[in-house]
């Protein structure tokens, strides 16, 4: 008796060990959507206000979509896929508006970082197996999650301060879902950087709370500025 229940154990033993051995360094479980406040960034970066490249509309724009692991940062850089700025011709126009870098109108050193970084990380699915469909795919779901739209249906607009708290619940409200809410500090004052969504690896969106180690770095004893454009 005593010995079967040891084979037995040692069955589900080497079934684990072989489950957990097929799980690589560049497996992930949630994919992160970052979307970011430019105006922000240019605090972040020290940028003068006419020296940082701003969007001409008042969306929110794209940062990137990152395969990731519960509670853990990465994979990173996983496959050595060329990036090529020629595959993405057809939505260069769009890439130039809702995914640009405030360091200048040539945003491809941008988007070939987010490539090199988190984007050979993600096609294994094939909803994200080459560049353009990783790109398209950013910006359909900047399109589909306007995050400025859904903060100022709550009435958070930029040019003023609000609790984190305020901004969190409105957001949820908004997306039916909580995301993860950063924020930068300079000076003293702490600003809005970046909303992020969690989805699954069929693209459905799904609660970040539990999924990843925070909900916000915003300080909850100080108000977060949304600097206007």
């Amino acid at each position: 008796m005593k010995a079967n229940v040891f084979l037995k154990f040692g069955i589900l033993l080497g079934v684990s060990f072989i489950q957990l051995s097929h799980a690589g360094p560049h497996d992930f479980d949630i994919l992160l959507f970052a979307q970011q406040w430019a105006k922000s960034l240019c605090f972040q970066y020290n940028k003068p206000p006419n020296n940082c490249y701003l969007p001409q509309h008042n969306d929110w724009t794209v940062h990137g979509i990152w395969p990731s692991k519960i509670n853990q940062r990465g994979p990173e850089s996983c496959k050595q896929i060329q990036f090529r700025p020629q595959e993405l011709s057809s939505i260069k126009s769009h890439l130039d508006s809702y995914w640009l870098s405030i360091h200048g109108p040539n945003a491809n050193g941008f988007w070939k970082h987010e490539w090199d970084k988190h984007g050979t990380c993600s096609v294994v699915m094939p909803l994200l197996n080459t560049q353009l469909k990783y790109f398209q795919t950013g910006l359909n779901l900047n399109a589909q999650y306007n995050i400025g739209a859904m903060l100022q249906k709550g009435g958070i607009v930029p040019g003023r301060s609000y609790s984190i708290h305020n901004i969190m619940s409105t957001l949820n409200q908004g997306l039916k879902a909580s995301p993860q809410v950063t924020c930068i500090s300079k000076k003293g004052t702490q600003y809005i950087q970046e909303v992020r969504l969690c989805f699954n690896k069929q693209l459905k969106l799904i609660n970040c709370k539990g999924n990843l180690s925070y909900e916000t770095n915003c300080d909850p004893k100080k108000n977060v500025e949304y600097p206007r454009k």
